[in-house]
Order: structure tokens, then sequence, then C-alpha cells
């Protein structure tokens, strides 16, 4: 998987408002591909990772002890959610940090896990 199929990947979910679970089966291939060893199977399921919990179990799986900013309004139309993982919130000199912004939650979230592990890769 070249980078930019990642970005296309990423675009997709910043601005899509609602991804079909096809889509989904996409970008689960693009966290096996980013994460190879550090997220099991089942975790990548598209179903699951189509949640907001399933997004959140991504991150803590692939980040451990990361630190996840989660800011947005629910009582706008589309949400307008931000995510960050950072490796620690305590200091401001992290090496990389992860960011999504989406209509949905849970595409930000996964937003931000790709951006980082591109990053980190």
């Amino acid at each position: 998987m070249e980078d930019p199929e990642l970005d296309i990947l990423i675009n997709e979910l910043e601005s899509e408002r609602d991804i079909s679970i096809a889509e989904y089966d996409g970008i689960a291939h693009a966290l096996a591909y980013l994460l190879p060893d550090a997220v099991p199977d089942e975790v990548m399921a598209p179903l699951h990772i189509s949640t907001t919990d399933g997004a959140m179990h991504v991150a803590d799986v692939a980040y451990p002890n990361w630190t996840v900013h989660i800011h947005g309004r629910a009582n706008d139309k589309d949400g307008h959610w931000r995510c960050t993982l950072r490796e620690s919130d305590v200091r401001d000199s992290d090496r990389v940090i992860g960011s999504g912004r989406s209509p949905k939650l849970s595409q930000a979230i996964l937003a931000a896990v790709m951006r980082l592990a591109k990053a980190m890769k």
C-alpha cells in the first residue's frame, strides 16, 4: 500500500459522513498494513472499527498508554469531532502526534490512528 492510497483513505474518513462496510474493509486492510503485529484481526473487523468503541479499541491496542484527546460538539449538525493521539500529555515535545477530524467520532479516531501509524512507519 502506497502513501497516496493511505492519504485517500484518511481523506475519506475525515470528509465522508457515512462510510460503507466495504469502505471500512479497505480501512481495516490499511490498518493491518500500517500496524502489522500490533492489532489482532478480530479488533480490525470492519463492523467493529466502524463504531466509536471499536475505533477506541484499535487506538488502545495499537498505542497503549498514549493519551487520547477528543474534542467536539455533538449538537452540531455533523458533530465536528477532533481527535489527537499523543505519547504524553505532560510534556510538549512529542516526536509525533496523530490527529484526525471528522463529522463522525469513530472516523476521527481512526484517521488519527492511521496518520500516527503512517508517520511512525
